[in-house]
């Protein structure tokens, strides 16, 4: 299927659409970018929910779990800046 859909891709693009082609793929790749955004708010979404119980289970322990959450909270969210930087990239050509 990836492979059907590949040659037709290069073949519109060598019939000479380039211009429109080229606009219409990084269109179409900066909103493919931005789905990153999903998967980043989902696991974002679960580990909070799940520090949330730790809390719940163990108060005693709230620091650390408030700390490690927060580091965590923060690597994940790069993923979805970096899919918000190149979908901006991808619009800005």
């Amino acid at each position: 299927m990836f492979e059907t859909i590949f040659s037709s891709i290069v073949r519109f693009a060598a019939e000479g659409h380039t211009a429109f082609f080229s606009s219409g793929m990084a269109y179409l790749g900066a909103g493919i970018a931005v789905i990153a955004g999903l998967g980043t708010g989902i696991g974002q979404g679960y580990a909070a929910g799940k520090a949330a119980e730790a809390v719940g289970r163990q108060p005693d322990a709230q620091g650390k779990i408030l700390v490690t959450t927060l580091v965590t909270q923060a690597v994940a969210e790069t993923t979805g800046l970096y899919a918000l930087l190149v979908a901006l990239i991808l619009i800005g050509k």
